[in-house]
């Protein structure tokens, strides 16, 4: 069975003053499977290992099943780890690799041999036992590594980016034995990915992470359909949501529409009724975000649909789609910051003092300065980029670059963010009448 892991204001600071883990709080039921997700840098393997114990707690509470765990030893929290770099003792087979955990907890051998067989044969590698990490793939050493891990039993897993140095195709399969054994098992899992498709592909629930802040958990659903600000919505799906500038004008005497530069967005009445909060926006430019199968090519449009005129910039292939690039006009955008931490290196660094002194003399600031947060919403750009949007085109029709197309928007996936990214508008799935 697995073990509850409770975070309560979850903090790292580190002594130089670099601050890698912002407050997390969050909590994981037994057997749950728990992925972080973010980019390089935003602190999630720094969390894995506060909850491992490799590393020191400097704010906040860690519960393992409802009991301290902030000072346990990483000896005495029954965990065990998956690195992204294998960790294998080099000059041990496959086989000691495997029972090297139940060696020193002083197993009877003969048990342990069991153990390690039936480990090898629920990971396919049965027949490797024999041989040293230098004669195994990579995929083969991935193996073995999760058998170590597994044949503890332990309460919790925790995976540092396992599959992140093999090949696309490997990891497909891998991360498919990863969720069956770990189902087998009961464990409670955390998991560390920077792939978002690994992500949705493995988790119960998944926490985003960006600059050692949380910035969402919950569902693959929940994050997909409703994000809570303009990173997590561009950092989730495939291909990416589509982001452009966009500003709400709602008069009084006619249909609330959104700007599109050239072009506008008439919303439903009904939207405007049941969202006074869009009223609020009116006259400020937002972020208006589409899922890409939020738009299609047609000129019959349901009561759902609202027409845009587009024009075609690029066809991209991908073999079991088409995946079709249009613009309509409007500005690029990209997803503003939501958090203003520094994510700067340690200050003891002398290639961070450099790096840092070069930054000041750009931006025309003394060294040790601060740089501006981003609290308030940070400006737009002023220049004008046309900004594309992709959609799923219909397999067996052909379309050509330049060629002008009728375009539907399904109002119902609209997302609309204010200028420093946070949701102002939810998934209008949410609407009567719709």
């Amino acid at each position: 069975m697995g073990s509850a892991i409770t975070l309560n204001q979850l903090g790292k600071t580190y002594p130089s003053g670099h601050r890698a883990v912002h407050d997390v709080s969050l909590h994981l039921d037994d057997g749950e499977f728990l992925v972080l997700l973010g980019p390089s840098g935003c602190g999630k393997s720094t969390l894995l290992r506060m909850i491992a114990g490799l590393e020191t707690i400097t704010s906040g509470e860690l519960l393992l099943d409802q009991r301290p765990a902030n000072d346990l030893a990483a000896s005495e929290r029954d965990v065990s780890m998956v690195f992204q770099n294998f960790a294998l003792y080099p000059t041990m087979t496959a086989a000691e690799n495997i029972a090297f955990p139940l060696a020193v907890r002083g197993d009877d051998e003969h048990a342990a041999g069991q153990a390690v067989n039936a480990v090898a044969d629920r990971l396919g590698i049965r027949s490797l036992l024999s041989r040293t990490p230098a004669q195994l793939s990579g995929g083969e050493r991935q193996r073995v590594a999760m058998g170590r891990a597994v044949i503890r039993r332990p309460s919790v897993f925790l995976m540092d980016e396992p599959l992140s140095s093999l090949d696309a195709r490997l990891r497909v399969r891998l991360r498919t034995e990863i969720l069956s054994v770990v189902r087998r098992t009961g464990a409670t899992t955390v998991y560390v990915t920077h792939d978002q498709a690994e992500a949705m592909a493995l988790g119960d629930r998944i926490a985003v992470l960006r600059d050692g802040a949380l910035q969402q958990i919950g569902t693959p659903h929940e994050l997909y359909s409703l994000p809570a600000n303009a990173f997590v919505a561009s950092f989730v799906g495939t291909p990416r949501i589509n982001l452009v500038h966009g500003t709400l004008y709602a008069p009084i005497d006619g249909p609330m529409t959104i700007s599109l530069g050239s072009q506008r967005l008439v919303l439903p009445q009904e939207m405007a009724h049941t969202h006074r909060l869009l009223r609020v926006v009116q006259g400020q430019q937002l972020l208006v975000g589409l899922r890409p199968e939020a738009l299609r090519v047609s000129s019959a449009p349901t009561a759902c649909e609202r027409p845009l005129t587009a024009t075609v910039t690029h066809v991209e292939y991908q073999g079991h789609e088409v995946l079709l690039h249009v613009t309509v006009g409007a500005q690029a955008a990209d997803p503003p910051p939501t958090t203003s931490f520094d994510q700067e290196s340690p200050a003891g660094n002398p290639l961070t003092a450099t790096v840092r002194n070069l930054l000041s003399r750009v931006r025309g600031t003394r060294p040790g300065q601060s740089r501006p947060t981003s609290h308030s919403a940070p400006p737009l750009p002023n220049h004008y980029q046309v900004g594309e949007l992709v959609l799923r085109a219909r397999q067996g029709v052909s379309y050509r670059r330049g060629e002008r197309l009728p375009l539907l928007v399904d109002i119902r996936a609209l997302m609309l963010f204010d200028a420093s990214g946070h949701r102002v508008f939810p998934h209008p799935t949410r609407l009567q009448g719709f």
